[in-house]
């Protein structure tokens, strides 16, 4: 059985689940790459790329932000996640259909499995 395709998958969710993670903690803070300019954080998404055999993720910035107050801080909580550009709900949906395909990958891997354990044991049958 070749495992290389529910293992890219899981690789795939795997990286949905991380980058949807730092965006989430990232959601309030700086680009540290960009100081002084005070340019809030820019969150990224990943893209599924297929490829022979399986798929892999591509991570990209989703926009360019503009510079927050002189002190690079927001006044208040929405104008914080406004000029990030986080979407807090959509991004804990994002982690959660991660984990789901996850689990459906790893399925396909228990399944692959038991099914390589089943004709392992018909073959020993058949040889006595």
């Amino acid at each position: 059985m070749d495992y290389s395709i529910p293992v890219s998958g899981l690789k795939l969710q795997s990286l949905r689940v991380s980058v949807s993670a730092n965006n989430i903690v990232n959601a309030g803070s700086l680009d540290s790459g960009r100081l002084p300019e005070k340019v809030p954080f820019t969150p990224s998404a990943v893209d599924a790329v297929s490829t022979e055999p399986g798929v892999r993720g591509s991570v990209y910035q989703l926009t360019t932000n503009t510079p927050l107050s002189a002190t690079g801080q927001a006044s208040d909580f929405l104008q914080v996640f406004s000029s990030t550009g986080v979407n807090i709900e959509e991004e804990l949906v994002n982690q959660k259909l991660a984990v789901t395909a996850y689990k459906a990958n790893a399925a396909v891997i228990r399944t692959f499995t038991e099914l390589d354990d089943a004709l392992l044991e018909i073959g020993t049958r058949d040889t006595k």
